[in-house]
């Protein structure tokens, strides 16, 4: 660390024990996950909703309530993707100039307002039900870029991967905390509104926190001590912030190979999280407490299997760094794929319910084999490479209830087998290329303009030589 940085800094008597980057990662997940959380929320409670059409029935006895719809529902899933897409195009451009503290916090109001007024929307009409989830998408926008965002800030580069095993986790501890949470409320006297109550007030509270404690750079935040802050700024090279070249990424043969592996990847791990609660209800036929259970399981599986793969991605030195992310990637995307099949292949009921377990355990390791790949190779613009994997995300959030729909109307299991055949097949396939193409040597658009004149100047000599 600069002495001239280390003479200005104004740092807290209160240090943390020199660990003030773990509290910043355990609030940081903690907020991602209660934003994952709220828009899970629908996924759950749409199993024990059936209130709401009673109710519907005895003021107008012949007449369909959305609920009872299909292709409404359908909507009801694909509006929160609508407004992840658009809340991504919006702050993505934001976030690289005001930071990650302004941007999320602002999330995390979108994701309060729309899941506390949800229970509201839903006895005023179908209208205001699209538009709270359409906030809830809101909340989630920059979920996959702050995780790929923040290790690169806060995390030495010994433990990069390990703040990105953890950071990722969001994805399974939101199912985690809310399955359970949401099958033991709907079946109490507080019914599944007190979900939607408990979740709003909760968040707020963390994201109040986090806005006064979090800061986008460790050399602002009066709690880290010099000797964290060297630790943290070990080995990692300035960077200032620089027009993002675009184009060079778009045109990146190892970036676009690893969007294509996200595709699949996101398919199947996304299908089964909209749908993973419907799939036991409805074809398995869980109880809606078992429910809860049973779809939290796969996942508390997955993000223990993250953590252990990032610990052991740092502490594994003796190996390149592309050998580790290219084994995570192959582990994930064919397990995701062995499951789908399976599941589309048996009838028995425990061998589906081993495949649909198996199948998000082993996903986990998604986030260890692509987002790494390109917090290697995009270095300080990783968070348009990595929000681009989030817009297919929320493009796939948005056709998966269509495509559910076509293809399983009537929630028999044949139907559900066809889904899970389509889906696995198209895993295999985006996944292929994935160990051909990718590498982990930092592109030339991650170099200073001026070093990059320069190799420009000296290929063009030896061009002319």
């Amino acid at each position: 660390m600069p002495e001239e940085l280390k003479n200005s800094r104004k740092t807290s008597k209160i240090l943390c024990c020199n660990l003030t980057r773990y509290l910043i990662l355990i609030l940081t997940l903690t907020c991602l996950t209660l934003l994952q959380m709220n828009s899970l929320t629908f996924n759950f409670t749409v199993i024990c909703m059936s209130d709401i059409v009673d109710d519907y029935h005895r003021i107008q006895p012949n007449g369909t309530h959305w609920f009872e719809d299909s292709n409404m529902k359908s909507l009801v899933f694909s509006s929160m993707a609508i407004g992840g897409l658009l809340g991504l195009l919006i702050a993505m451009p934001l976030m690289h100039k005001v930071g990650v503290r302004l941007v999320l916090s602002i999330c995390g109001v979108f994701s309060v307002v729309g899941t506390i007024l949800f229970p509201l929307a839903v006895e005023f009409n179908f209208i205001s039900v699209l538009a709270v989830r359409f906030l809830q998408g809101l909340g989630i926008s920059m979920v996959f870029t702050v995780l790929g965002s923040v290790p690169i800030a806060w995390a030495p580069n010994n433990e990069s991967s390990t703040f990105l095993a953890i950071l990722s986790c969001a994805f399974q501890m939101s199912n985690v905390i809310c399955m359970p949470i949401a099958g033991f409320l709907c079946e109490s006297s507080l019914g599944w509104r007190s979900i939607y109550y408990l979740f709003g007030v909760v968040t707020t509270l963390c994201f109040l926190i986090f806005y006064f404690f979090y800061t986008d750079s460790p050399k602002d935040h009066r709690n880290v001590s010099n000797k964290e802050l060297n630790l943290i700024l070990q080995d990692k090279t300035s960077t200032h912030k620089e027009p993002v070249p675009y184009l060079a990424i778009c045109k990146d043969p190892c970036v676009l190979v690893t969007w294509l592996s996200n595709v699949g990847g996101n398919l199947g791990f996304l299908t089964l999280v909209l749908y993973g609660p419907t799939y036991l209800r409805e074809v398995l036929h869980f109880e809606v407490q078992g429910t809860g259970f049973a779809s939290a399981l796969p996942f508390l599986l997955s993000a223990a299997v993250k953590s252990i793969a990032g610990q052991l991605s740092d502490r594994c030195d003796f190996v390149s760094e592309r050998v580790r992310f290219t084994i995570c990637g192959i582990v994930s995307r064919l397990g995701l794929a062995i499951g789908y099949i399976g599941m589309a292949t048996t009838s028995s009921t425990l061998v589906a319910q081993i495949a649909f377990t198996f199948s998000i355990a082993v996903s986990g390791l998604n986030i260890m084999g692509t987002v790494k790949c390109l917090q290697l190779r995009c270095k300080q613009h990783v968070h348009f490479a990595v929000s681009a994997i989030a817009l297919m995300a929320y493009v796939i959030q948005f056709g998966a209830p269509i495509l559910v729909g076509i293809v399983c109307p009537d929630n028999t299991p044949e139907q559900w087998g066809w889904l899970f055949m389509i889906i696995g097949v198209i895993v295999f396939i985006t996944s292929a290329p994935f160990p051909w193409f990718t590498t982990a040597e930092p592109a030339g658009y991650t170099l200073p303009r001026e070093k990059q004149m320069e190799i420009e100047k000296q290929e063009e000599l030896e061009e002319f030589c």
